[in-house]
């Protein structure tokens, strides 16, 4: 019999998996048992059938620690969730050598997004999967830098997958769900994402990866607990250092002494994973013209979106030469258009 349905009930119940893990600390018991030894006592739940109906009819799927779809990974963790919520991709949770989390803070500076962006739009390129928190500043550029690469992405939430959180990010979230990523939660729908509950779902974020990236991490900060799960849970921990005056990167800094990874560019991680770059760009450029040249190497250099002016600025063309260029790179399917600027 399956005992999803029944674990959701009680997810409701409890508001959320943590609550119930903190009952059932270990081999999870039986679910169908367990609520109705409840039901028996009086304790008002919700009733698992009609539930599990609403549930489907959110596109949400409940997978379990006991089924085949489960993230590998996350199995293996101190205190791993007994189910995970996903919308979207569940393929996007297979096994992957190399699925990446970056995360810093929310309040992160344009030098460390426009960093974060590069290095997720390299390592994706590279065939890494990329894990954040779906926050503002370093999360958001951590998926955006993901999604023009093409790459697969994954948002862990801490609260229910029916709302968005926060709100801003629902067209963001649209855009990791239309390309083959996965929105993930171990809260059932309803769940508000109290502030607790981020660093509950940090957890999550590191335990489903290979590897964590750090980028501007304050003293006390969500990124700074990711790290200390991603060393209890065995990953590595790579962190992208600032300067020794920004406060930002205080947090940082300390992981650095402490014996984490220094590394000031995407292919220090590839290196380390035994990973050979695809030169996109060396490519690209075989029978392209002069004027393509150019344009691809400034695209390759910027890292991210950029305008016209700007590949007319560093390439000395013309404007109009940088139009016709780019039109002909854009019929060709090597470089993309977007409300942003002109990707490779």
């Amino acid at each position: 019999m399956d005992e999803t349905p029944f674990y959701h009930a009680l997810a409701i119940a409890a508001q959320g998996n943590y609550h119930v893990m903190k009952r059932y600390r270990t081999i999870a018991p039986s679910w169908n048992e367990v609520y109705s030894n409840l039901a028996k006592e009086g304790v008002p739940l919700p009733d698992p059938e009609r539930e599990f109906e609403r549930l489907d009819g959110l596109g949400i799927q409940l997978v379990m620690a006991s089924h085949r779809e489960y993230p590998d990974r996350l199995r293996h963790i101190p205190h791993p969730p007994f189910g995970i919520y996903i919308r979207g991709a569940i393929a996007a949770l297979a096994p992957n050598p190399l699925t990446l989390a970056i995360v810093g803070t929310r309040r992160a500076s344009a030098d460390g997004k426009r960093a974060t962006h590069h290095f997720a739009r390299e390592l994706a390129a590279a065939g890494f999967t990329i894990a954040s928190g779906l926050a503002f500043g370093i999360d958001a550029a951590a998926h955006e830098g993901c999604l023009d690469a093409d790459g697969i992405t994954i948002a862990a939430l801490a609260g229910g997958l029916d709302n968005v959180y926060p709100y801003a990010h629902k067209t963001l979230a649209q855009k990791i769900l239309a390309q083959g990523g996965a929105l993930i939660s171990e809260y059932p729908p309803g769940e508000a994402p109290f502030g607790y509950r981020f660093v509950e779902r940090n957890r999550i974020i590191s335990g489903i990866s290979r590897g964590v990236l750090i980028v501007e991490a304050p003293e006390a900060s969500g990124a700074i607990a990711t790290a200390r799960y991603a060393v209890e849970q065995n990953r590595d921990v790579f962190v992208m250092p600032g300067a020794v005056t920004a406060t930002n990167f205080k947090g940082s800094h300390a992981l650095i002494r402490q014996g984490a990874e220094l590394v000031t560019s995407p292919n220090e991680i590839l290196e380390a994973y035994d990973v050979i770059k695809k030169e996109r760009t060396e490519t690209h450029a075989r029978g392209a013209s002069p004027e393509e040249i150019l344009i691809l190497k400034a695209l390759e250099e910027i890292g991210t979106h950029a305008d016209v002016d700007k590949l007319a600025t560093m390439t000395k063309l013309e404007p109009r030469i940088v139009n016709r260029t780019l039109s002909f790179l854009i019929l060709r399917g090597i470089v993309k258009e977007s409300d942003g600027g002109y990707t490779i």
